[in-house]
């Protein structure tokens, strides 16, 4: 078993994965997505957009904006996302050395280094590879709590974020024209791995409860398994 045949399972079991706003031509701006990255860590997706809501209404819509904002402003705006001090800190961090670094937000879509954001105080490896597959369009597949939970569920387990992402992410480069083909349009590399993210959320949505898996889950994952 490797990525690639659990990104086939999951494509023939009808999930309901194409509405989540942070795909590929979904209306969030690159702007959002940059700064979604750090507004969704320990909160749900509905108070990231209310926090992107706020500050579209107060039209701060670049990374220079948030740059120059005072951080009380900035975490009154970001209040919904939760733990908007720590946030509204970290989004400026970011923003300013991003400006330094990079300039602007287009030449940092087409320069970004892993390395480099890995050093950005507030970005662990999930944060990281967020930005850089569906900011940047580069070929880094997310893994995160859910893919955890399926990766035990199928009985592997893995001591590091890497190891699980490159479990994952095994075979799907090989197998990319037999993936597009079950998913009946044909994909570059960083929208599959943007897909088969999707997928694993969607599955464990819908098939988990907490932690534990669902008897009809169980049932789905047996048939994987054989």
């Amino acid at each position: 078993m490797n990525g690639a045949g659990i990104f086939d399972f999951l494509i023939h079991l009808n999930l309901d994965y194409e509405g989540f706003d942070w795909l590929e031509n979904r209306g969030l701006s690159d702007f959002e997505l940059l700064i979604s990255v750090i507004l969704t860590q320990n909160t749900n997706w509905n108070n990231v957009l209310k926090a992107l809501n706020n500050l579209k209404n107060a039209q701060i819509s670049s990374i220079k904006q948030i740059a120059e904002l005072e951080n009380e402003e900035l975490a009154r705006l970001i209040k919904p996302s939760g733990f908007y001090n720590t946030k509204a800190k970290r989004l400026k961090n970011l923003c300013e050395k991003l400006i330094n670094e990079y300039e602007s937000l287009e030449n940092f879509k087409t320069k970004a280094s892993r390395e480099w954001l890995l050093n950005i105080k507030g970005l662990g490896f999930e944060s990281v590879d967020s930005v850089l597959n569906y900011l940047c369009k580069q070929e880094f597949l997310v893994v995160d709590s859910y893919t955890k939970r399926l990766a035990l569920a199928l009985g592997f387990e893995f001591e590091s974020y890497e190891e699980l992402r490159e479990f994952f992410q095994s075979g799907i480069e090989s197998e990319q024209a037999k993936l597009c083909k079950a998913l009946k349009k044909d994909y570059e590399l960083y929208e599959l791995y943007q897909i088969f993210h999707a997928l694993i959320i969607a599955f464990g949505k819908a098939y988990f409860k907490g932690a534990k898996l669902s008897l009809e889950g169980e049932k789905l994952l047996a048939q994987l398994r054989a």
